[in-house]
């Protein structure tokens, strides 16, 4: 019986180790979720590789979507449709919706990056599909993010009567739910819509309500856009006060944020109504101070803004002297900003470039070590099936002498006592086994890599203290384009999160 005590001791101490890798691949899926610099984040998946084989196929689908997520994130799109293509057939083993709705919402996002839009959205549909006929929360949810990403997709294709039906969608699951934030958003993005297709009136109303939501979510940079948005729709309705309202309370909302370029823009807003409503000296008071604030701040395009509204001014006082002036100082300002594009440009072409050589190689490495960790874990199952076996063996021989021995010795006493007697056997023994002032210009000159204004907008958010999911919303995309974004960000500044990152910001600036 001992040794059958020692084998299912042994038994349970595999199932021990069992739960303890599962617990690592966990802890490793964590990581994952909260670190942001996509090399760092494959990394810490990686390390837990070998421990994948021996998980269920929930477990290995969302394992192998994080990669294809890092993977996605660092521009690397075959590999990462390499890594999804293995989610997605664990995850329909697993026979969870859930799960392949997040490994097809992954690849729309990889190939909303690469500008395949129209893969994107048959990625979208087929995950919509699979969202019908549940009634989970998580389910709604994505139903609600998925009817937002393919809008976002036929608003940047000019398709604005789908985008307007797809954001309608998307606004009634946020009121089904009754979700503050995303309430806050739609209303915003179906009035963004609605400008666009001429419906004012019906812009409008969206607008108060994205502004009264805004304001109890306290989300002061998206209210600032909000009611700057008000504006230039009572501007275009030729309602000069109303938009003049609107401009004044962006412009004291703008002033709350600091020392941001929304205050100049919005300021410069003001300054031309106050062009139409014929109030010339406020508008050049107005330019001459975002001037002064643009100048010190390094907002150039702002400047440049300014300088051509105090040009339109001058000529409208018949100053023609002064018009010229300002016309010559906004010429120079422009070419200097087109010699930075040109420069960005040739650094893209550069990037570009740089990423496809090191994809190549990365394929190259992935598949050697995807060979090494499978081997590893095809010597862990054999050692561990010998050493079970050889368990096995040596009870079954301890147990054939045992009972040899057994018999030999009844025989024994039966002659040498020649007493009959009864044999009693031994049976039934049971074992139970966790704000910074900052500017895209002066920032990418300090950068080997410089930034593109998406990246700069998510990290400035970022910085601004939003969670992920609230810089998703205020940038109109999903949670892991945020996170795209921001790990993309990390690696050109060469720190792993969000605290690295602020202090790099402040010790730079």
């Amino acid at each position: 019986m001992k040794y059958l005590t020692f084998l299912l001791a042994f038994l349970i101490l595999q199932f021990g180790y069992a739960q303890s890798d599962q617990q690592q691949v966990l802890e490793a899926l964590d990581d994952f979720y909260t670190t942001e610099n996509p090399v760092s984040a494959a990394n810490r998946l990686r390390e837990v590789g070998s421990l994948i084989p021996n998980q269920h196929d929930s477990l290995k689908a969302e394992y192998y979507v994080g990669l294809g997520i890092c993977y996605g994130q660092m521009g690397l799109a075959d590999s990462s449709f390499m890594y999804l293509a293995q989610a997605k057939e664990y995850a329909e083993n697993a026979g969870s919706d859930i799960a392949t709705v997040k490994v097809l919402m992954t690849e729309g996002l990889v190939y909303m990056s690469m500008g395949n839009y129209d893969e994107s959205l048959e990625a979208y549909q087929n995950a919509l599909s699979l969202t019908e006929g549940h009634q989970e929360r998580r389910m709604i949810e994505s139903k609600r993010k998925l009817y937002g990403n393919m809008a976002g997709i036929y608003y940047q294709l000019g398709d604005l009567e789908n985008a307007l039906d797809l954001t309608t969608k998307a606004l009634d699951i946020s009121k089904q739910i009754m979700d503050s934030s995303s309430l806050a958003y739609n209303h915003l993005r179906l009035a963004l819509v609605q400008v666009d297709l001429g419906k004012l009136t019906e812009a409008t109303d969206n607008l108060n309500q994205a502004s009264g939501w805004l304001t109890l979510l306290g989300d002061t940079t998206t209210l600032v856009y909000s009611e700057n948005t008000l504006g230039k729709v009572f501007e275009q309705q030729e309602d000069l006060d109303q938009a003049l309202h609107h401009y004044t309370n962006a412009l004291n909302l703008a002033r709350t944020l600091g020392d941001q370029e929304e205050y100049a823009l919005t300021l410069l807003s003001k300054a031309n109504v106050q062009v139409k409503m014929g109030d010339l000296s406020g508008a050049e008071q107005g330019a001459e101070e975002v001037i002064a604030f643009s100048i010190a701040k390094g907002y150039t395009n702002s400047q440049r803004m300014a300088i051509d509204l105090l040009y339109n001014c001058a000529r409208v006082r018949g100053n023609l002297r002064q018009a010229l002036d300002y016309r010559n100082e906004f010429i120079v300002l422009s070419d200097s900003l087109n010699g930075l594009e040109l420069q960005e440009r040739i650094a893209e072409i550069e990037t570009k470039y740089e990423t496809e050589r090191i994809e190549t190689e990365n394929q190259r490495l992935v598949l050697e070590n995807e060979l090494k960790d499978a081997n590893l874990a095809t010597s862990r199952i054999v050692q561990l099936a010998i050493a079970i076996a050889a368990i096995l063996f040596s009870i079954l021989l301890a147990v054939y002498f045992s009972q040899r021995n057994k018999k030999l010795k009844a025989e024994k006493e039966a002659q040498d006592l020649q007493v009959e007697a009864l044999y009693k056997r031994l049976t039934d023994l049971n074992i139970s086994p966790s704000k910074v002032t900052l500017d895209l210009e002066s920032l990418n000159r300090k950068l080997n890599t410089p930034l593109s204004e998406r990246e700069f907008e998510a990290l400035r958010l970022s910085l601004d203290g939003l969670s992920n999911a609230e810089i998703a919303d205020k940038l109109f995309i999903s949670t892991s384009t945020v996170k795209f974004h921001l790990r993309n960000t990390y690696g050109k500044l060469g720190v792993s999160n969000r605290k690295e990152a602020l202090e790099y910001v402040v010790k730079t600036t």
